[in-house]
């Protein structure tokens, strides 16, 4: 008898391993899953989370659109039925530009959107691609963030993306954030921004991690870059597939912590 209550010990102990190594994103769903579970939400990023559209002007140069919808954040909305999103994003921007342009002072190219407005129940933050340029430091999230003021957050990219968070936080205190780590590409430029990102789920309450560069696919591979890429930027195709990405994943976290996200509808 001791044998086999063993072995059920043993089996139990390496499916909760093989379940803790699960891939959220190995097959991307269609349906939006327990993200009907939030009714407003907000989008914060660059131009990837603008719908931007790259194409050739008249005069040869390159043109840049955000289409704000065809974003990712519009497609989970329309595929979600019902709810409702607001696009806290523009291209080019940066952690730092965004407390500029979207809260401090809001000025930008989504008809000056003020984030400190109806605020959401739910928000996705997809930076970092253009922080790299910055010659802002990645920083220490265990040293940049002062968690009672962060006006005193140091001026490095985390601290100004916690900062993000802590302003939301500010008016919306039980709001759920999605933070996502930017995809595999030259890792001595994002692996530093990314461990950072990482953190913020340690630092602060209901915030959860969509890791792209761990379980995310190679947006750099020709036959991905063919079907999903005009130039270097997504087309629609790419954009619908990136919601589906994500309702994929942040139903997978529901799924998995379902008592975290019991009283998301006294979130008001």
């Amino acid at each position: 008898m001791k044998k086999y209550i063993f072995l059920a010990a043993a089996l139990l102990l390496l499916a909760g391993s093989a379940k803790a190594q699960e891939n959220p994103i190995a097959e991307i769903s269609r349906n939006p899953g327990w993200c009907t579970i939030f009714h407003r939400w907000g989008f914060i990023g660059d131009s990837l989370s603008s719908g931007e559209h790259e194409y050739i002007r008249t005069d040869g140069a390159n043109g840049y659109n955000d289409n704000y919808a065809y974003s990712w954040g519009q497609r989970m909305v329309a595929a979600i039925g019902g709810a409702t999103g607001e696009n806290y994003s523009q291209g080019g921007e940066t952690a730092k530009g965004w407390i500029d342009h979207f809260w401090d002072n809001p000025c930008n190219r989504n008809a000056d959107v003020d984030a400190k407005v109806n605020p959401k129940q739910a928000y996705i933050i997809a930076l970092g691609e253009n922080d790299i340029n910055t010659g802002i430091p990645a920083g220490n999230a265990e040293k940049d963030i002062n968690l009672e003021d962060y006006t005193k957050n140091a001026e490095t990219f985390i601290g100004y993306y916690a900062g993000i968070i802590q302003r939301i936080k500010s008016i919306q205190p039980k709001a759920r954030f999605f933070v996502v780590t930017m995809p595999a590409g030259p890792r001595k430029f994002k692996a530093p921004l990314n461990e950072q990102i990482r953190k913020m789920p340690e630092i602060f309450e209901h915030v959860y991690l969509i890791d792209l560069e761990k379980y995310g696919p190679d947006y750099e591979a020709p036959e991905f870059e063919k079907r999903y890429f005009v130039m270097g930027h997504m087309n629609a195709a790419g954009y619908q597939w990136t919601a589906w990405m994500f309702m994929t994943y942040i139903d997978w976290i529901i799924e998995h912590n379902m008592e975290a996200f019991a009283d998301v509808a006294f979130v008001r």
